[in-house]
């Protein structure tokens, strides 16, 4: 067994024992994302909030006491500054993407990582600096030396259609004795998504489930990493499905 198939495995393994205690939220701790109430952003005459073309805030300048600073016309000054994630009222704002945390579910003390209230399952997003066609060639082969093993069950999906959001759409499932691992990556605003959800035990609907917290994400126009330029999303002619162990 190679050692990259080995640090799979020993990885998934973690996932399935470590995970949501890791992630588990200590109630008396301050969490990692702002409110809206924090940030003194600059907004529209439609209350929303005003970002420039990067999509980095646009808020007022203030003095060493924290006033606001006027300019020589009187007029506010105003200054761009990296965008900060947001939690407020149940959702979950980062640069390129909105998240509706469902009933049940909590944000963590990590950013992207939420785990339901039992802390059974977990759903984690990453904005991956890569290009989907390398990442889709090492994801498949990944796929493909674990659906040799006896140990794990693997099945791989493409051209799933879920609309015009998640252009490329794959999914990758793992599952092993301890639980499931459904992974999907797509391409939104050049930007690579890598979604997991991850279910300790009963593995029954975890499709279904997987699939519900990826439609709780809706997408904003703004590129993470400017350095990367997109090339075309391309994927095999037909869907691909194989559960290994027969």
């Amino acid at each position: 067994m190679s050692k990259k198939i080995i640090a799979v495995l020993l990885v998934a393994t973690a996932l399935f024992m470590c995970v949501f205690a890791a992630c588990s939220k200590n109630e008396e701790e301050e969490g990692i994302y702002v409110e809206n109430k924090d940030i003194d952003f600059v907004t529209d005459e439609n209350g929303e909030k005003v970002l420039d073309s990067d999509g980095r805030i646009i808020v007022y300048a203030t003095d060493e006491d924290g006033k606001k600073i006027k300019d020589d016309n009187g007029e506010y000054v105003t200054q761009a500054q990296e965008f900060q994630p947001i939690e407020d009222d149940g959702v979950v704002e980062d640069l390129g993407f909105f998240f509706e945390i469902p009933e049940g579910w909590k944000s963590t003390n990590e950013f992207g990582v939420f785990t339901n209230k039992d802390e059974t399952k977990a759903f984690e997003i990453t904005i991956v600096k890569q290009f989907y066609d390398d990442y889709y060639e090492g994801t498949k082969q990944d796929y493909n030396d674990l659906s040799k093993l006896e140990d794990v069950t693997a099945t791989w999906e493409e051209d799933i259609d879920a609309g015009e959001d998640y252009k490329g759409l794959c999914r990758f499932t793992m599952e092993t004795k301890d639980g499931i691992i459904v992974m999907y990556f797509f391409e939104n605003s050049k930007n690579l998504y890598k979604v997991r959800f991850i279910a300790e035990g009963d593995t029954e609907n975890a499709i279904a489930d997987s699939e519900a917290m990826l439609k709780a994400m809706t997408f904003k126009p703004y590129a993470y990493y400017t350095d990367i330029t997109s090339k075309p999303v391309t994927t095999t002619a037909a869907p691909l499905t194989k559960p290994v162990a027969e």
